[in-house]
């Protein structure tokens, strides 16, 4: 018999307003019996449920809870099917099968960031952001108005915080950055946010001290990643030294090459650096720099889902390949490999090069 027996007995109780008193006489039991089964000290036999179910007009899978726990599982199962989804780049078929899922369980705000985020990202055209615009506030003022879990409102700030900007961008969208900026107000500053403050929370305790400190090293060198990216508008205005410093740190930090969050920013710095080094002049170096991204998207796609970091500074942290960022479709390796093809900088004479044609075969 489920724990959540006592609870739902409980609930039912005040929503009709009885004492437990009350409720004992009815059944003919003592109150103490009574206040044992909301407790979860103590059932009732077997031969009650009916009685109390019907009393309460419920069904006995109700009361016990049951409908509860398959509810979570299935609402479990929908969100594993999301992240993978999400981690094949089948956005579209997520933002689908989440529609379906938040009909089916309206109440749930994870389910409806998670909607939210997949519709959002689902296509970046201009007339299909303006589309969604009524369907995006819809799901964003729910959460916002009614959900009270921080982590999921502030979520779903983040994603209006992207979706806005991509509004402003548009002609006559009538959006300005002054939304987004509003929204930002609201948010945490980086230092209250809980990958920062856990790494202080365990003076005396060394392995949860560790674990903690693990999951903040990595995150940090992710986001300092991710702001060195974003600084520049034009990535061939990025300074080469901090280019290769952020390099050289998360491979000093991870000396294994379990790279994790950073893994794809690894990849992207090797891909940047290397046009620059071709557009002055050192196809050497542009080569070796190629060569490594594409080495690191081929290592990032083999990757299992679920690996432990090995690494001194973030050793036993786990991390999950589906639930991580990633911005390509399909195959990481065969995007990097487009994109070299694809680079407008690299002459067409250097992509027809043994040299280049022989790393593009890495794959």
């Amino acid at each position: 018999m489920t724990i959540c027996f006592g609870e739902n007995l409980k609930k039912l109780r005040k929503s009709k307003e009885l004492t437990q008193e009350s409720l004992a006489e009815f059944l003919g039991m003592s109150f103490q019996a009574v206040s044992k089964w909301e407790r979860g000290e103590t059932y009732p036999d077997i031969t009650m449920l009916p009685i109390i179910a019907s009393f309460f007009s419920v069904t006995v899978d109700s009361l016990l809870g049951t409908d509860v726990i398959e509810k979570e599982k299935q609402i479990s199962k929908y969100s594993e099917k999301y992240f993978c989804l999400l981690g094949d780049g089948k956005i579209d078929e997520a933002r689908d099968m989440l529609k379906t899922a938040i009909s089916e369980f309206p109440g749930n705000y994870d389910l409806l960031s998670k909607y939210l985020n997949a519709l959002i990202h689902s296509q970046c055209d201009e007339d299909y952001l303006l589309s969604i615009k009524a369907e995006v506030e819809r799901v964003y003022d729910t959460v916002q108005n009614y959900c009270t879990v921080d982590s999921i409102r502030i979520w779903t700030q983040k994603l209006m915080c992207r979706y806005l900007r991509d509004l402003s961008l548009i002609k006559n969208s009538g959006v300005d950055i002054a939304e987004v900026e509003k929204i930002l107000e609201q948010m945490p500053v980086m230092q209250n946010t809980r990958d920062y403050e856990a790494m202080y929370m365990y003076p005396h305790d060394d392995e949860k001290r560790a674990a903690a400190c693990a999951n903040g090293i990595s995150e940090m060198l992710r986001l300092f990643g991710e702001i060195m990216n974003r600084k520049y508008k034009n990535f061939l205005d990025a300074d080469d030294n901090i280019s290769e410093a952020y390099l050289k740190l998360v491979e000093a930090v991870m000396p294994d090459g379990d790279y994790g969050k950073s893994h794809y920013l690894m990849v992207i710095y090797y891909q940047r650096l290397g046009v620059k080094k071709y557009l002055a002049g050192d196809k050497k170096t542009a080569l070796e720099y190629f060569e490594k991204a594409l080495k690191l998207a081929k290592s990032y796609d083999e990757m299992p889902d679920d690996f432990v970091h090995t690494s001194n500074a973030v050793k036993g942290l786990e991390f999950n390949k589906s639930k991580a960022y990633r911005f390509w479709e399909g195959s990481f390796c065969e995007d990097v490999k487009d994109g070299l093809l694809n680079r407008p900088e690299l002459s067409e004479e250097f992509k027809n090069s043994e040299e280049f044609k022989k790393i593009i075969q890495i794959i």
